[in-house]
């Protein structure tokens, strides 16, 4: 008999792994339910699907048990962002016994076959995440994101293909440095190798440190262009939730986290992001430059998690 491949790390010999589907909102209703349902109608049958509610207001747990009883809702008292609300959920689909998670926005929403293409993306051994081509939910024929790059001496990240009209370009097979938190299926083994996300960052570059943890470990991170999903975010904008503070103060940790030198980390702090912020302060741009300015001196008094409004 032929032995089916590995997936992550593992075999799945004789039956199908178990993907443990995991969604993060916060006061999203109707997003967080769209995303749900997609998922709901995904034609990979062979999984599990939870949403951690990051302490919403605007009854999002209730209806999602009252629509989907079958999804296990884990209410958190608090916001922990991203990273914290994943590794909440990550940590209770493992001990459920998941093989793999598919971690997606509660703004994103997924192919009918976008999931069992992903899977059949980590049917190898050395492949320990993998990532989908995502799309523009306004604009479908825009890419938003085809997989990441981080530059590992400056930390930029950048994704791939971005803003691009999608001609084509982006429907190969590739390596890339990270996938993008806003959907990617990751090996449960590996995980348990690795460990989760670090919940400093509370947003944005903790998929960037989790993937580069996890290739510092000898696995590839992969984009498979055949899995879709379409993103609900405005092609130019400028972020939610204080972008520019949670990009500037990570990317810094980042640096730290990957080991790059305190002289390098303080050179692109004073030459790059506050040189940046100078230039937006002269341009009338004062809360974009207060806001890269504390995510600074929050890296360097070791002010992590939430955004704390230090003016």
């Amino acid at each position: 008999m032929a032995r089916e491949p590995d997936v992550g790390g593992k075999s799945f010999s004789g039956h199908k792994p178990l993907v443990g589907v995991l969604i993060v909102t916060r006061n999203r209703k109707a997003d967080v339910l769209e995303c749900v349902e997609a998922v709901m109608r995904s034609s990979y049958r062979h999984r599990a699907v939870y949403v951690v509610d990051n302490a919403s207001t605007d009854g999002s747990s209730q209806a999602i048990a009252e629509q989907y009883p079958d999804v296990r809702v884990i209410r958190s008292g608090e916001n922990l962002g991203f990273a914290g609300g994943n590794n909440l959920g990550m940590a209770g689909m493992l001990d459920d016994g998941v093989d793999a998670v598919f971690l997606i926005n509660d703004d994103a929403v997924v192919a009918q076959d976008g999931l069992e293409k992903l899977v059949d993306g980590l049917r190898d051994s050395t492949v320990a995440v993998v990532s989908p081509k995502v799309l523009l939910h306004g604009e479908p024929g825009v890419i938003w994101s085809a997989g990441g790059r981080v530059d590992p001496r400056t930390g930029v990240s950048v994704q791939r293909h971005y803003g691009e009209a999608d001609r084509g370009q982006a429907d190969e097979v590739a390596e890339i440095d990270y996938a993008i938190g806003c959907a990617m299926l990751v090996s449960a083994d590996v995980i348990r190798r690795v460990g989760l996300m670090d919940s400093r960052y509370f947003m944005y570059y903790e998929e960037a440190d989790w993937c580069r943890r996890i290739r510092h470990a000898d696995y590839r991170i992969m984009y498979v262009p055949q899995s879709r999903v379409w993103h609900k975010v405005i092609r130019g904008g400028d972020g939610r939730n204080h972008a520019a503070y949670y990009f500037c103060r990570n990317r810094l940790l980042y640096l730290r986290s990957a080991g790059v030198p305190a002289s390098r980390i303080a050179w692109v702090a004073l030459s790059d992001i506050l040189r940046s912020a100078a230039v937006h302060a002269v341009k009338g741009r004062a809360h974009q430059s207060r806001l890269m300015i504390q995510g600074v001196m929050d890296y360097y008094t070791g002010t992590f998690g939430e955004f704390r409004d230090g003016s």
